[in-house]
Parts: C-alpha cells; sequence; structure tokens
C-alpha cells in the first residue's frame, strides 16, 4: 500500500486522517516504513503548527533502529536547526544510567542492593535521627528512603555552590521524613553517586563512562556539558508572541549529577533502549550481562501515592534501579522521563513486544507530545485501529490550547519582568551584602537597577519582588525557583539584614 502521508505536513486537524491508513487489526504487525512514515508525519505537523520548537525522535524494533529523526530548531533565536548531531540534556533520564551502574555492581556481587548505606558509604556521619545500619541501596534507589533533603538537591542541580566533594558531609542535615513512602527525589541517586564516587579515583562521571557509556558505544553522551559545542545542544525555549524565543542552558558542569546530570544524541539513546530490549547485546554483541540488565528493570518498590501512579497515558507500578516500571494499555512497560526548564526527555520501552521510543523536546507544549507521540509508536505497533484517531486528536488538542498556554506564558513573563523592576520596599543598601550557610553555600546580593539581583554559585538572576509590603520574593534560576525574604535584628529597613531566609532556609550575613 502505497500512502502520501507527506500530506500531513501542512497545518491541519482531523480532515488529515484520510491520509493514514491504517491495517486492520491482525496478528501480523505494521511494516516498519508505514510506521516510521506515520510517525514521522504526525511530528512534522506538530513542529509545523508551532506545538514544539524542536524534537528528537528515534524508535528501536527488533533490535534495529528504524529511525533517528531531528525536528524544527535546536536554537529558535540563532537559526539552528535540530539534527541528528544535536546533544539533548535528559535530566533526570539519568538515572536510568546511574541506576544501571549500581545494578553492574550488585551483578557483580560487589555491592548489592540488600547493602547498607553504612556499609556502602563509610564514614559518613548522618543526623542522629536517621537509622544508617537500616538504609539500603535498595531504598536510595527506590525512593523509600523516607529522607527528607534541602540542600544537596539545591547545589547539585541548580547552584553549584558546594562542591561535589563536601556533599557527603551535608548528609548530616537530612532529616527523616513525616511517614514512609516512596517519595520520588533526586537525594537518592545524589547519594548513589556518592557511592560510585568511592569506587574510582574519578568518581561517578568516570565510573559511568568506563562501565557504562563506552562499553554501549554511547559516546556522544556525557555529564561534562563544557565539553559539548554550545551550537550542538538543544537549547530551551519559552513562548514569544510569535514563535519562540531561545532561553539560556543553565546548566553547567557543577550542577550536571547523577541524579540528572547528561547530554546524548539519538543515536546513543537509541543504542540504549537498544540494549535494554537486547538483555545487554548491542551490534551482535554482547557488552553488559543479562543479568544485570535483567535486575536493572526488577521492581524494587511499589508505588504508595496514588499521584506517581500514572503518568499521561502510561501507568506506573513502582521504582527498579533507575527506571520506571509499569504497564502501557495493561502490556508491561519499563520507563524514564526527565525535565528541566522548558525541556523534556521521554525513554520508554514494552520488552514483551519489543519495541522503544527515545522522544525529546525542547519547549512549548513538546513535553506533552513527546508521550503522544509514544502512545502513537506502541499504538501502531499494537495495530490498534484507532492509533491514528487518538493520536492526531490529541496533537490537535494540544494545538487548540496553544493560543492560551502562549497567553498564560506571555502575561507571566510580563508580570516576571514588571516584579523584576519592583523596588524591594526597604532601601536597597540594607540588603546589599554576602549571605552564607553551612549547607547551602554563600548568596550574595547585588544591585540591579531600581531592585535587587543574586549570584549564588553558578546561578544569577534578577530577584523579583512579590509583595515589596510584606518583603516577599522569588528568584528564578537554575531550572526552579526559590522564596526569598530577610530578617533583620530591629524594624526592617532600618538597619542592614542579619539573614537571607531561601525557601525556608536561614543564611546568616557574614559581610
Amino acid at each position: 500500500m502505497h500512502l502520501r502521508l507527506s500530506l500531513c505536513t501542512i497545518p491541519g486537524t482531523l480532515s488529515l486522517l484520510s491520509a493514514v491508513a491504517l491495517p486492520a487489526q491482525s496478528a501480523s504487525r505494521m511494516a516498519d516504513t508505514m510506521l516510521v512514515r506515520a510517525v514521522d508525519s504526525l511530528v512534522q505537523n506538530a513542529v509545523v503548527r508551532g506545538i514544539t520548537p524542536g524534537f528528537g525522535l528515534a524508535i528501536v524494533r527488533d533490535g534495529h533502529v528504524l529511525a533517528r529523526r531531528a525536528f524544527g530548531m535546536a536554537n529558535a533565536s540563532r537559526g539552528i536547526r535540530a539534527t541528528p548531531q544535536t546533544h539533548w540534556y535528559l535530566a533526570s533520564t539519568s538515572k536510568s544510567l546511574t541506576g544501571f551502574a549500581m545494578a553492574l555492581l550488585a551483578d557483580l556481587g560487589t555491592l548489592p542492593f540488600s547493602t547498607s548505606v553504612r556499609d556502602a558509604l563509610p564514614g559518613s556521619l548522618w543526623h542522629d535521627d536517621v537509622v544508617v545500619d537500616a538504609l539500603t541501596i535498595a531504598q536510595l534507589l527506590s525512593h523509600t528512603h523516607n529522607l527528607t533533603d534541602n540542600v544537596i538537591v539545591v547545589s547539585s542541580a541548580f547552584t553549584g555552590a558546594i562542591p561535589e566533594s563536601q556533599w557527603p558531609a551535608l548528609l548530616a542535615s537530612v532529616l527523616p521524613a513525616r511517614r514512609p513512602a516512596l517519595i520520588y527525589s533526586n537525594f537518592g541517586y545524589n547519594v548513589a553517586g556518592m557511592i560510585l564516587d568511592r569506587r574510582t579515583r574519578g568518581g561517578w562521571r568516570e565510573l559511568l563512562d568506563s562501565a557504562v557509556l563506552h562499553p554501549a558505544g554511547m559516546r556522544h553522551t556525557t555529564a561534562r556539558v563544557s565539553s559539548v559545542r554550545p551550537a550542538l545542544l538543544a537549547m530551551p525555549h519559552d513562548y514569544a508572541s510569535l514563535g519562540f524565543t531561545t532561553l539560556p542552558f543553565e546548566k553547567r558542569d557543577q550542577t550536571m549529577h547523577a541524579a540528572g546530570g547528561h547530554v546524548a544524541t539519538l543515536d546513543d539513546l537509541a543504542r540504549w533502549v537498544q540494549i535494554q530490549l537486547d538483555s545487554g547485546v548491542v551490534d551482535g554483541r554482547r557488552v553488559f550481562p543479562a543479568t544485570a540488565v535483567r535486575l536493572a528493570h526488577t521492581l524494587i518498590a511499589a508505588h504508595t501515592e496514588s499521584r506517581g501512579k500514572r503518568y499521561a497515558y502510561f501507568d506506573r507500578d513502582g521504582w527498579s534501579a533507575g527506571w520506571d516500571v509499569g504497564r502501557y494499555d495493561g502490556e508491561p512497560m519499563v520507563s524514564r522521563f526527565g525535565g528541566y526548564a522548558t525541556m523534556r526527555s521521554h525513554v520508554s520501552f514494552l520488552p514483551e513486544r519489543h519495541i522503544g521510543v527515545v522522544a525529546m523536546s525542547n519547549g512549548g507544549l513538546g513535553s506533552s507530545l513527546t508521550d503522544v507521540v509514544a502512545a502513537y509508536v506502541y499504538d501502531l505497533d499494537g495495530g490498534r485501529p484507532d492509533a491514528a484517531t487518538r493520536a492526531w486528536t490529541r496533537v490537535d488538542s494540544l494545538y487548540t490550547s496553544l493560543p492560551e498556554s502562549r497567553r498564560a506564558a506571555l502575561l507571566a513573563d510580563s508580570q516576571a519582568r514588571t516584579q523584576e523592576r519592583t523596588p524591594p520596599g526597604v532601601p536597597i543598601g540594607t540588603l546589599l551584602g554576602h549571605y552564607t550557610s553551612p549547607e547551602l553555600g554563600t548568596l550574595i546580593i547585588l544591585r540591579n537597577g531600581p531592585s535587587i539581583a543574586v549570584r549564588w554559585g553558578v546561578l544569577a538572576a534578577p530577584v523579583r519582588t512579590v509583595d515589596a509590603a510584606d518583603g516577599t520574593y522569588r528568584v528564578a534560576g537554575g531550572g526552579t525557583e526559590f522564596s526569598l525574604r530577610f530578617e533583620w535584628s530591629g524594624d526592617a529597613g532600618r538597619s542592614p539584614a542579619t539573614a537571607a531566609v531561601v525557601n525556608g532556609s536561614v543564611m546568616r550575613r557574614v559581610r
């Protein structure tokens, strides 16, 4: 059957469905070329309609990479198109790499998942209320450690204000959670990185390079963003009045961490999916033990919170070593998603059907589009008669919501700019200075026209005056936001502030 799917690159709605013919439900699967053309048409249409500035796609089936395609712009402001050489930020999809390194060590018998953190990280000091002997690697990897961290995650992901070599000393500030539960966070994988640091002089980066990335042939995956030419990076984007404007890529080497710290090409990510589906084999060679791959996919702990049990169209049963373990339409599914600023990574596969998807986006409604595209691949492969209807309806829904999303984003941006120009409500001179804490590093408050700005490790950003009368402020940067207020020994603004309070943590003025 000859399909003229190129018609679907023209903006439109469900009237285009007639261009996508699907086979009847049968035991045979859709042909490779038909599947790729159908998905390619959907993605091209979404990018042309402005749903996302750029998109990366790879489809793996039965040991072969069916497609590696880049669409749209890696950097819209500079006119740099996305290509197969573009490096996409993985964010929390990096957990699949760190988790696999831990699975390799467990498979060797060096560090079984049952190992206590006390034994895995000897000499580390913890808060007296933390029972470290009962805390295991399995709990770290499955987010069931029941610990609340407000400092390591800040430095590792956003500020880089505390050097990585000092993170083990910060463990003493980590407190038990109020109740036992599976609560997703970066903390467990940050500690896993500390454990890997003990295994090689070069730390977790070198260990992942030598034990995971090099054997896998993933030569364009790195935790050192400084080694990648800026023109090769898929940049985050915000809405402009028409189209998109490029935002700074605020990640630095200091904030690339074991829970979310790699950039990779589509080729490399496709290889990563191949290895998972083929139990450690790629290019006809065994590069990892099948037992280690199987261990990495084995459920460690089930979800306890309803909000964690479903994401978009995918059910999630719980966590393994670096992966979400769940189902898509009742079929077993292994996945890992990540988000940072306006960027999104989606890596998933259906082991029983031997098919997987890589979907990457860098702005707009691309985050939702990654899930739409992955579901479409699985629906086509499974022979769903309504696969095209479902996918195109979802894309049309995104397109319909685009004007409101753009208006909301532009309004929020306008409000942020107004807040950045709003004076703080007290004499600026009383706020300027250096504030520090052993756990968070040094926060510098600087003059910024009529208002103030912060420099905190690698993070530099204007301060938004939310309520001058109430003395409440916000700082946006590094892919997140922090609340900020100041304390005085007497009346506010009568003398220099004595402390800055960031997300509830006190940083004392030192000068």
